[in-house]
């Protein structure tokens, strides 16, 4: 895989290639969507301040995201777990970005 594992201070700019065992390919659209949706449960979830929420939703994330082979996703999702658990809203608002930029300008391969 030739992902580059991205930095909460440093979004950056341009495609992320992600190269996917092809068995998964019938399956990243729909996992590509169901982030995109986690993305959203965890915005609003952090407007009310539920960080219960974010925590176990980031916890699933980190989780999948390795399985079908994107560890920058498992990066940042675990950094939003811990941020999370200590209430930081900042540095879970910080992460939300990078995960929404990062499935913004992912390109997936398959080998």
């Amino acid at each position: 895989m030739s992902e580059p594992l991205p930095v909460t201070h440093d979004i950056g700019c341009g495609p992320i290639a992600v190269l996917v065992d092809s068995s998964f390919e019938a399956l990243i659209p729909r996992f590509m969507a169901n982030r995109t949706k986690e993305i959203a449960a965890m915005t609003e979830a952090l407007v009310h301040h539920d960080y219960e929420t974010i925590k176990r939703i980031a916890h699933g994330m980190k989780g999948v995201s390795g399985s079908y082979g994107f560890p920058a996703l498992t990066t940042i999702a675990a950094q939003v777990e811990q941020a999370a658990s200590v209430a930081d809203s900042a540095s879970i608002h910080k992460d939300l970005a990078v995960l929404q930029s990062y499935l913004e300008r992912v390109v997936i391969s398959y080998e």
